[in-house]
């Protein structure tokens, strides 16, 4: 087979597109010396010098005569024949390149050219899909993108096509999309939202919805009008709440007022009367919610200075705790102190007392009261581990008329110590801080041995 040749040497006639290797003096051609068929890709690739100053008729014969592939058949051709028809084939072969038939100057395959005719060729005839207009492809070219009669879809997102000669006019008038100045308050809205807003807009005018002398006003002014100038508008008494029911237009209201304040007086005092015992029935609940069920009291005494100046100057002088339970449904205590003493530490101990008070549950309980209750005063000393507490205890003696059921008027001092802690004592040690002092006083019924 012959490959790569490009044209014709001096002596023999070759196809145009057949390149041979030259040298300086001889001509080399690469040919199959052997009868092989097509389909055998072993080439025999033996040089065949011929002399280009010879003329020989036989080496062109033979030469001619060799089997060769067409010059196309990478892209597709399979024709192969002898080297004498290869020119024959390239004139009707359709993958070989011929100038386009309008003219354009491209040289297109013959197996392309129906297409390039139709759809690339610059001097092609065709028509706008959208004006039905003829161009040249060139031309054609160049109207793409400005027909006017081009739908396009509308940049506001609107959903709707418009032929692009139309698109300006519908941004400003058709456009579902397109901002629109409100004409009540003058702010910009989406053109498909203004009725919308239209429905809560301050300024958009409305009718009184009773029908007044007043034909419209901004919705914005609608309650002062109906309130304060509305002539038909029923309004109810100020003392509606109070139990009046009258209804009226302002001018009887006004009458009504004037007539009916004796009425109006005694709808008070029944308005009063009935918040006085509810005041009195919460006041209650919150007292219950606050009593001390734990059986433990911590008692905060402040503005001792003061206190004590007061005890030294007034004999007997008695601070009272609030009352504590040992449980829900138990014994009622209360506890006091005398912070200049009292009895046998009078002037130099402060002196602490319990007492039993008489109780919602009394009946169900046992007597006499046999709980152990201790007093403790709380050393104050920043440093805890440091602290020195004072704790007096005891065990109540059954035969004693203090541990008995209470009668409605209870012993009036109880039971305690009347030296728990000196003055001396209380000075010396942190006791008291910031004018402040903490007692606690805590009854356990489990308890059989003062601690």
């Amino acid at each position: 087979m012959v490959r790569g040749l490009s044209q014709w040497t001096k002596t023999l006639s070759f196809p145009a597109r057949i390149s041979p290797q030259k040298s300086s003096k001889d001509t080399k051609f690469y040919v199959n010396t052997s009868n092989t068929s097509l389909a055998n890709d072993k080439i025999d690739r033996t040089p065949i010098i011929i002399d280009e100053t010879l003329h020989n008729p036989e080496a062109e014969k033979a030469l001619m005569g060799s089997i060769v592939y067409c010059i196309h058949h990478k892209d597709g051709c399979k024709w192969s024949d002898e080297l004498r028809r290869l020119k024959a084939h390239l004139n009707t072969c359709k993958h070989d390149a011929v100038s386009c038939n309008n003219r354009c100057g491209a040289m297109i395959p013959r197996l392309l050219m129906e297409d390039h005719l139709k759809y690339t060729c610059a001097q092609r005839r065709t028509r706008c899909d959208f004006c039905t207009k003829d161009f040249t492809g060139q031309t054609l070219e160049k109207h793409e993108g400005l027909c006017g009669y081009e739908p396009l879809y509308c940049e506001n997102k609107c959903g709707m096509k418009i032929q692009r000669r139309n698109v300006e006019q519908h941004k400003l008038s058709e456009c579902g999309k397109r901002l629109v100045a409100c004409r009540y308050c003058f702010k910009e809205f989406v053109f498909d939202t203004l009725e919308v807003h239209h429905t809560k807009c301050g300024h958009f005018p409305v009718a009184c919805p009773h029908r007044c002398e007043t034909e419209f006003l901004p919705r914005e002014d609608l309650e002062i009008h109906l309130k304060d100038h509305c002539t038909t508008h029923l309004l109810s008494c100020s003392f509606k709440d109070a139990g009046c029911r009258f209804k009226g237009n302002r001018l009887t209201l006004d009458r009504h007022m004037e007539e009916s304040t004796k009425m109006h007086l005694s709808l008070m005092c029944s308005v009063v009367t009935k918040q006085h015992h509810q005041i009195t029935s919460l006041k209650s609940v919150m007292n219950k919610l606050s009593i001390n069920y734990t059986g433990t009291l911590i008692w905060k005494v402040s503005d001792y200075g003061a206190k004590m100046t007061e005890a030294k100057t007034k004999e007997g002088m008695e601070l009272i705790s609030p009352p504590f339970y040992t449980n829900q449904y138990g014994y009622k205590l209360q506890a006091s102190i005398f912070l200049n003493g009292n009895g046998t530490g009078e002037n130099t101990h402060l002196s602490t007392y319990i007492k039993i008070l008489p109780g919602e549950y009394d009946s169900l309980l046992r007597w006499p009261f046999a709980h152990s209750v201790s007093f403790t005063i709380f050393d104050q000393m920043t440093q805890v581990e440091k602290a020195c507490n004072i704790v007096e205890s005891f065990i109540p003696d059954p035969t004693w008329k203090n541990f008995q059921r209470p009668s409605r008027e209870p012993d009036s001092l109880g039971f305690g110590f009347p030296r728990f802690i000196s003055h001396e004592m209380i000075k010396k040690r942190h006791f008291v801080k910031d004018d402040t002092i903490f007692i606690r006083v805590k009854v356990d019924p489990s308890k059989i041995v003062a601690v």
